[in-house]
């Protein structure tokens, strides 16, 4: 039953860094249609797209310890 339990928790948490993953790169979509950035949102943008990598690579992790 322990291990039902934890395919469950591993697949709520895919679902949930899918859910992330699609936050930044609409985030980062939405910036990047700006003509101009100043310097601070320059930053943000840098930012976003290193939780988005960080998230994908979570995500590639969890994926390959689920099997898939």
């Amino acid at each position: 039953m322990e291990k039902v339990s934890r395919k469950v928790d591993m697949h709520s948490q895919i679902e949930r860094l899918e859910h992330k993953h699609s936050t930044l790169k609409h985030q980062v979509a939405e910036l990047d249609r700006q003509r101009f950035l100043t310097a601070d949102e320059d930053l943000h943008v840098h930012a976003l797209k290193k939780a988005k990598l960080a998230t994908k690579d979570e995500l590639r992790g969890l994926r390959k310890q689920n099997g898939g």
